[in-house]
């Protein structure tokens, strides 16, 4: 009893220690890490047998997805609130012109066809597409208009290119035994789209099935392009910590894996998908600044210990313990910006795509 009664007052203290002065003092500023050296990025197919013979093909989709606001949540316990570990992590970007997230799609889809036409293939042009009696049954149904997602990650807006079709799809149940284990396990529905989308997916998915008629009549397999971009990174791993922490530091951007990817839809039945297989970040998007203050310092502190008060006075209760205050978790939360400006972004954006782009128009001419 005497040992358990130790522990719950150990508990107490040090998250009551977490006063507002003490919270409001940050850590030392860490040195920036030193910038990773270029390599192609690294890319993978599935189902590669429907990628055999491809020569003519069709852009049928080209969606850009901007995670401009990242949000990540940790369930911690008192000891980590101590040494700084954060509960909730909010990463926004500022300094993009949304304004002009069409014109930097439409822009990536030169450079991909560019690069299509580089390894051989024959790219049908917009117009003839445009033309074809079986895709203007399938624009019809979505014109391609810019929207914005809530998502688990955060909050996206999402762009087309050439005014194509918007397809939003869970690609974990499209292609079910990929495995993606960069930063945990396996993720058990696409992190960047709505529960609205996830839910309506079977929708987008027959819209990949009308493509078939596409493929048929123009005699060339349709290509869907999705390109996934954080601006900034928002995972709670040590890394973020160790060259972040709560200093002023370089940001960049990152091509996510697996949402970085080509859909192929043939005339017959299956899929196929070439994709990023590893994250792939920019050189410098910006600085990466924290924006916490020591008000919203002061607020958790308070309720963290009122949260530790509670669970203490509990244990000496018969049945105490549960109810809200018993079901709550410490809050430690951290904000930052990522601070660019649209020539420094629009450097990142490009640059990256462009080895992006090679690296999976590459591995489609390698497949066929």
């Amino acid at each position: 009893m005497q040992r358990t009664m130790s522990r719950l007052v150990l508990t107490l203290l040090l998250s009551a220690a977490i006063s507002p002065q003490a919270q409001a003092q940050e850590p030392a500023q860490q040195p920036s890490a030193s910038p990773k050296a270029a390599r192609a990025p690294s890319v993978a197919a599935d189902n590669p047998a429907g990628l055999k013979g491809l020569n003519r093909v069709v852009i049928g989709s080209f969606t850009v997805d901007v995670l401009d606001r990242m949000e990540a949540t940790e369930q911690i316990g008192g000891i980590e609130l101590v040494s700084g570990a954060p509960s909730d992590l909010v990463v926004t970007l500022v300094g993009a012109d949304r304004s002009r997230y069409e014109a930097l799609a439409d822009a990536a889809y030169e450079r991909f066809a560019a690069d299509l036409t580089a390894k051989g293939f024959t790219v049908v042009s917009p117009d003839e597409l445009r033309a074809n009696s079986e895709f203007q049954k399938i624009a019809k149904a979505d014109a391609g208009l810019s929207r914005d997602e809530r998502s688990p990650a955060g909050s996206n807006r999402y762009v087309s290119a050439k005014g194509l079709p918007i397809y939003l799809v869970d690609e974990t149940t499209m292609f079910p035994h990929t495995e993606i284990h960069v930063f945990g396990p396996k993720p058990k529905r696409d992190p960047y789209i709505g529960w609205g989308s996830t839910m309506g997916a079977g929708f987008a998915r027959i819209g990949f099935e009308h493509q078939r008629a596409v493929a048929k009549s123009l005699g060339a397999p349709v290509l869907n392009v999705r390109i996934t971009l954080l601006g900034g990174q928002a995972q709670l791993d040590r890394a973020f910590w160790k060259t972040a922490g709560t200093a002023k530091t370089d940001a960049a951007m990152t091509f996510v894996a697996l949402y970085n990817r080509v859909i192929v839809v043939g005339p017959e039945s299956g899929i196929s998908r070439v994709r990023l297989s590893e994250d792939m970040s920019t050189e410098k998007l910006g600085e990466l600044v924290s924006t916490t203050t020591g008000g919203d310092k002061a607020l958790q502190a308070a309720g963290n210990t009122a949260i530790a008060v509670s669970r203490f006075a509990g244990a000496f209760i018969p049945g105490g313990g549960g109810g809200l205050i018993g079901a709550m978790h410490y809050s430690n939360k951290k904000t930052y910006e990522v601070r660019t400006d649209q020539a420094t972004f629009e450097a990142a954006l490009n640059g990256g795509f462009t080895d992006v782009s090679q690296a999976l128009t590459a591995e489609m001419a390698r497949q066929r």
